[in-house]
């Protein structure tokens, strides 16, 4: 199903977003353990928008990547994932360096996407199986 834009995978990420907003209040909870610090609640709210504008910026270099040749959209592909890293590592570097942004709560929500995505592609496979199951 296609996003009003015409690119499917802007449904993916809708749907992931509610996943990288429960998995960051989850491990903002979890360093409440620790005990509150501003600097870690600003952490995570600058790594959950810079991983949600990160895939917003992947799925359109993705989708505009689609209708090139493979060269121009290997080098679409290269220059995305070298500025989407290149703007984290500066966004780390300033956390680093202005001590009110926790830079371990900035990093930790880009792991979530990953595990969403992996979680997402058993629970698809899970249905595909029953559903296959369900045939005979």
């Amino acid at each position: 199903m296609a996003a009003p834009n015409g690119n499917p995978l802007r449904n993916m990420l809708r749907e992931m977003i509610s996943w990288l907003l429960i998995l960051t209040f989850i491990s903002f909870l979890v360093s409440l353990l620790w005990g509150f610090k501003m600097s870690v609640l600003i952490g995570f709210l600058v790594g959950l928008v810079y991983v949600i504008l990160s895939y917003c910026y992947l799925s359109e270099t993705i989708y505009r990547a689609i209708n090139r040749s493979k060269k121009t959209a290997q080098k679409m592909m290269f220059f995305c994932y070298l500025s989407r890293y290149l703007i984290l590592i500066l966004l780390c570097l300033v956390a680093v360096k202005v001590k009110f942004i926790n830079v371990f709560a900035v990093l930790v929500p880009q792991l979530f996407p990953r595990l969403v995505l992996t979680l997402n592609n058993f629970k698809e496979r899970k249905a595909i199986k029953n559903d296959e199951s369900s045939v005979d």
